[in-house]
């Protein structure tokens, strides 16, 4: 009797291989979906973050040649039609007829 009962309680607590292995396959494939979702998250997070540096150069880029262009003293290019250009400050190129040589 001690026997049958032993044998009864052993069958009832084991379970089918077949059933074992499709859980241990279920938690792989949670484990495996959770670190492939964790990873796509990072590089999203890693691109933001560059994006947002790159921005941020470009910004000082721009600050620093609009700086550039409102110091810089205006400027006028004559060119003929040989393609040979001359570049003057404001200043020489708008001069009162009065000072102009005429050789």
């Amino acid at each position: 009797m001690r026997k049958a009962r032993r044998l009864g309680e052993g069958d009832a607590r084991k379970r089918p291989f077949v059933w074992r292995m499709a859980a241990a396959f279920a938690m792989a494939a949670c484990l495996i979906a959770v670190v492939q979702l964790a990873l796509v998250e990072h590089r999203q997070r890693e691109r933001t973050i560059a994006l947002r540096e790159e921005r941020q150069r470009i910004a000082a880029d721009l600050a620093s040649v609009k700086k550039s262009a409102a110091e810089s003293e205006p400027v006028v290019v004559l060119e003929n039609a040989d393609g040979t250009r001359v570049i003057m400050d404001l200043d020489s190129a708008v001069q009162p007829a009065s000072l102009r040589n005429y050789d």
